[in-house]
């Protein structure tokens, strides 16, 4: 066999990723590795700190062609500062290596490393440069690059990720938006965006069907310095005065007690349902089962759910920030001005009212041109094979 004909041997290193303390935590990065092994040799390798295990704990998995491995190591939470941060980069350190040892019995040296997320594993991705010369290249859609936000990271953290970006051999960074982010901070201009990926085969076209209520999903983390849901639930109640019919389900695996809290305040309990952690079969299912996707965000890269939503065929009706103007056009979505109430309001009254119409089969084939698992997987492998 050629050598352009062999599969590569990819490590994905990833700072986020689904794990015992947070089932959800990066599930679009582990979508992204389900794709890197459909065409290549894959290992993912995630490390996280645990008040529970006494030493280090590695476990390994196999998810269809992906070997995962996840690696949990003992937190120091006591005694001084200096101490405590020294004992639990140690712990981390002999954690990576437990699980870099892990992936040489696997597969043998990767060929490149494929780190999703800078922050907090971007130094051993260039540890592993300087040390064995494998090349990396970094996918990132953290909203810790937005300077200036209530969330952006402090500036000692962004000075170590400066670093990492700058070592990288490509950057591939969700949107355009964030691309501007990263270069400023590290000056590295060998970008190429690339989305996040779907799953076309369990996010579907849903077959058509009548309903008396004009439903609307939203699904987050429910941080509302980010994802506004006070307004949206402002709104949906207001609207719910007029329009009976209206319906939003609220999916969310954070603290929301405060959104629940709002909406009972607001007593119209009929026209907002909320619910916990769902896995991403019952994400697709209730995505098909509502008629579009709500956002209304103050600030975003580009979620995983409005990709999600755009291969079920399902509008968006979202803000007008960031990342997410790059993909959500007047074919398949409406967008307002951050934190404007009205003007979402009077944009989910004309949708409701068929004022504003949609394709669903074209907005499923945008979603399948840019977000499939064929199409990422493949521009990861050329980016992969230019540099190896």
């Amino acid at each position: 066999m050629a050598d352009k004909e062999k599969k590569l041997k990819v490590l994905t290193l990833c700072s986020w990723y689904p794990n015992d303390y947070n089932p959800t935590l990066g599930n679009f990065v582990q979508k992204h590795a389900d794709t890197i092994a459909l065409q290549n040799r894959a290992v993912a390798l995630a490390i996280f700190p645990s008040t529970i295990d006494t030493s280090v704990r590695l476990v390994h998995t196999k998810r269809s062609e992906l070997d995962e491995l996840v690696v949990y190591y003992p937190k120091q939470v006591g005694g001084f500062i200096l101490f405590r941060r020294l004992k639990n980069f140690f712990s981390n350190r002999q954690a990576f290596k437990s699980g870099y040892r892990k992936v040489l019995e696997i597969m043998g040296k990767p060929d490149i490393v494929h780190l999703n997320i800078v922050y907090p594993l971007g130094i051993w991705a260039l540890w592993l440069k300087w040390r064995f010369k494998i090349p990396y290249v970094i996918t990132e859609n953290s909203s810790g690059f937005h300077v200036g936000t209530e969330h952006a990271y402090p500036k000692s953290i962004l000075r170590l990720c400066r670093i990492v970006l700058k070592g990288a051999s490509v950057l591939m960074p969700v949107s355009k938006n964030l691309k501007t982010s990263l270069y400023n901070l590290s000056g590295n201009n060998s970008f190429q965006i690339i989305c996040n990926v779907v799953d076309e085969n369990l996010f579907k076209l849903p077959a058509k069907e009548t309903r008396s209520k004009s439903r609307f999903i939203h699904i987050s983390t429910g941080v509302d310095s980010i994802k506004n849901l006070s307004g949206m639930i402002r709104v949906i109640n207001a609207l719910y005065l007029t329009y009976q019919n209206i319906h939003l389900d609220i999916v969310s695996d954070g603290d929301i007690e405060y959104a629940k809290q709002l909406h009972g305040e607001l007593g119209n309990a009929e026209c907002i349902d909320f619910h916990s952690t769902k896995t991403t079969t019952e994400i697709a299912h209730m995505i098909a089962s509502n008629d579009a996707l709500l956002m209304f965000s103050n600030y975003e890269n580009f979620p995983c759910v409005i990709a999600e939503s755009m291969m079920s065929g399902k509008p968006v009706i979202s803000s007008n920030v960031n990342g997410i103007p790059e993909h959500v056009k007047k074919e398949n979505g409406i967008l307002v001005n951050p934190k404007d109430e009205k003007e979402l309001g009077n944009a989910i009254v004309s949708f409701m009212n068929g004022e504003i119409k949609f394709d669903a089969k074209q907005i499923r084939s945008y979603a399948m041109d840019h977000f499939s698992y064929g199409e990422v997987g493949e521009k990861f492998t050329n980016i992969y094979r230019s540099i190896v």
